[in-house]
């Protein structure tokens, strides 16, 4: 845009602009390049003098096309479509999609970097339209303030999530630009099994000022936390990386999860694959893919990525279509044997599955979350602040996230084991109102209820939010006995719960690092369904005096993300790490899933990702029961959103 001068002031200069091709511009365009020159004018030129009428009026437009953008998307046959797209309109996005794969994987990274910074600017004007989406598609009420912690979770959610991926695309396109490779480590350790573990995060100064990564909170001095991805490749050689951009042209399908609005599975396969996609969106966050959609424009307006609504029958359009060379998709076990073997019976060796395309299958796990009894005793301000960490952890997005803790395995000798969970207990009682959206979820819980005894069920939150048949009381039954080969695995460990529902296992066992956690890895391999993700809770005192035991047996974990006094969760905020099942599932009884999503920093042979941070770190999660608390935790979602968003603190 030109600058206004004293013969062409700013209400004139915007009554030229008006008359100019800008009349044949989108509305989300017209958005993005005033707020261009409105960060130009702040940025360089400090909105003073002669400039601050130009400012104003500049301000105030973006704010009119907003409204129109708005306006566009209710008004009848534009944007997205709102009801499920017609099966032939499927096979035409397949159809367009496909006939650019081998432009999408010939661009230069250069180009993918500019389409994916395009997206990004798009997501910053949108993000409170994403909340909000994301809030409504959850069945929330925005403007309710006994809703403000169910607020802050989709804001947070829907913000970081896509901000953070969006970045480790740019991130990854970036290095390929300037050193023609991926990014590398900043430490690799070979460890006494033979594996490599390689430190991706953090990587700078910045990352340790930002991501709290340093001895002390909010100091990033010192030994602190350490993210790596552990690889597992052939004896004696060093880890090896891919470069993605010579891999060959393909159409992934992706059928899109149901309870979070992140991008991995989209920006996986455009970065890792390089690959065009196909996206069916999820009939549960149908609301939240328009906005994402929006946000995505530059990659779809180009072809590289159409987005299709509906439910079964076009997701098996997309299963089926020739054109399509893999899928990605994120569910339940039962999705994925309904989806890979459609009625054929898999426990039939000689059966073979519906589906031979490669599948890349993120779904859940019975998530063990193991506390480690301290050398010395916790303090009581410890204790409550690990109850905490522990019930906000289960309770985000009320228990609809397939990382959230099921089993809390304990140490039936530790002195403290039962000052800690009546801990657990009273944090449960105080936590706000849970309302579970998910479909289907109801019938999960009253199964698990079932099988713990409604004595199971924590008094009722006491926030006066009413919320019927959403609101599922949280339940937590103690003391689950440990079966043996010849007994019924309870139910507790055999099957995901994905709601209110939270056990806890007391092994008998010495209360020490040494002999406990040995036992609890080897409970964990051998009882817990699934393999997506374990936490770790340890002192520092105690991991440090025993620190190759401990180390010893991260390496023999068979999980694929462990959290080390961090939620497991956290690493689908950050590509450079792993999110997936442990590999080595079998199709007949895929467990946590097939493949990985992540690895931003391409190594082959990736086995899982390791987080590990102190005992005491900023990244716990906090409950929100009182309305000052609620109010707050919905004003810090907004800021971290829009941190990740901009990158910035102001």
């Amino acid at each position: 845009l030109p600058s206004p001068s004293s013969s062409c002031p700013p209400s004139a200069w915007l009554s030229a602009l008006s008359l100019s091709m800008w009349s044949h511009y989108p509305v989300v365009h017209k958005v993005t390049c005033l707020q261009v020159r409105l960060w130009y004018i702040d940025g360089v030129q400090g909105g003073a003098g002669s400039v601050t009428g130009l400012r104003s009026a500049l301000f105030l437009t973006v704010k009119h096309f907003r409204w129109l953008e708005e306006l566009q998307q209710k008004a009848p046959g534009s944007g997205p479509p709102t009801n499920n797209t017609p099966l032939a309109e499927v096979a035409g996005a397949i159809d367009h999609v496909a006939s650019k794969a081998a432009e999408w994987a010939g661009l230069p990274a250069t180009a993918k970097k500019a389409l994916m910074e395009e997206c990004l600017e798009l997501l910053k004007l949108h993000t409170d339209d994403l909340a909000e989406a994301a809030i409504a598609s959850r069945g929330y009420d925005s403007s309710l303030d006994l809703h403000d912690h169910l607020n802050a979770d989709a804001t947070m959610i829907s913000g970081v999530l896509t901000a953070s991926w969006l970045r480790g695309g740019i991130s990854l396109m970036e290095s390929l630009v300037s050193t023609g490779q991926p990014p590398k480590g900043s430490r690799t350790t070979l460890r006494p099994d033979g594996s490599h573990r390689v430190r991706v995060y953090p990587g700078s100064f910045k990352d340790a000022l930002v991501g709290d990564t340093g001895r002390w909170k909010a100091v990033p001095i010192g030994e602190g936390a350490d993210f790596e991805v552990v690889i597992r490749g052939k004896e004696g050689e060093a880890p090896t990386q891919f470069n993605p951009l010579e891999l060959p042209p393909s159409v992934t399908g992706v059928l899109g999860a149901g309870n979070t609005e992140i991008l991995n599975d989209i920006i996986h396969a455009l970065c890792l694959s390089n690959s065009v996609v196909i996206y069916k969106s999820n009939p549960v966050l149908s609301k939240s893919n328009r906005v994402k959609q929006r946000i995505l424009a530059p990659l779809i307006d180009k072809g590289y990525l159409a987005f299709v609504y509906g439910g079964l029958e076009q997701g098996r359009a997309i299963v089926d279509s020739p054109k399509v060379t893999r899928i990605t998709l994120t569910g339940s076990g039962k999705t994925y044997d309904h989806i890979v073997w459609g009625d054929r019976d898999k426990r039939d060796l000689c059966s073979e599955p519906v589906v031979t395309k490669p599948v890349l299958a993120e779904l859940g796990s019975v998530n063990p979350y193991i506390v480690v009894p301290g050398d010395a005793p916790w303090s009581a301000s410890d204790i409550d602040a690990q109850a905490e960490a522990l019930v906000a952890y289960k309770l985000v997005n009320n228990c609809h996230v397939c990382a959230a803790p099921q089993v809390v395995v304990t140490c039936r000798q530790w002195a403290q084991r039962s000052e800690f969970i009546a801990a657990v207990r009273k944090k449960f009682a105080d936590a706000p109102t849970t309302c579970c959206f998910y479909p289907g979820i109801a019938t999960q819980y009253r199964r698990h209820l079932e099988a713990m005894g409604t004595e199971a069920i924590v008094s009722a939150p006491s926030d006066g939010l009413e919320l019927g048949d959403c609101h599922m009381p949280l339940a937590f039954q103690q003391d689950v006995h440990v079966p043996t080969e010849s007994s019924q695995v309870p139910l507790a460990f055999a099957e995901e719960a994905f709601c209110p529902i939270l056990y806890e296992v007391a092994l008998d066992t010495t209360p020490n690092l040494t002999l406990f956690l040995p036992a609890a890895v080897e409970f964990c391999h051998k009882w817990c369904w699934g393999n997506l993700t374990c936490m770790i809770v340890v002192d520092d005192s105690t991991r440090k005096c025993n620190e190759k035991s401990f180390q010893t047996q991260l390496d023999s974990m068979r999980f694929g993300t462990i959290g080390v006094n961090f939620p497991a969760s956290g690493a689908n905020a950050f590509p450079a790490l792993t999110w997936g099942g442990f590999p080595g599932n079998d199709p007949r009884d895929v467990q946590s899933g097939s493949g990985q999503i992540g690895n931003f920093y391409c190594f082959e042979n990736v086995e899982k990702s390791i987080m590990v941070n102190r005992f005491s770190n900023l990244h716990t999660f906090k409950l929100a029961s009182s309305r000052r608390a609620k109010r707050q935790a919905r004003t810090r979602a907004r800021r971290i959103s829009a941190v990740f968003a901009h990158m910035t603190f102001w």
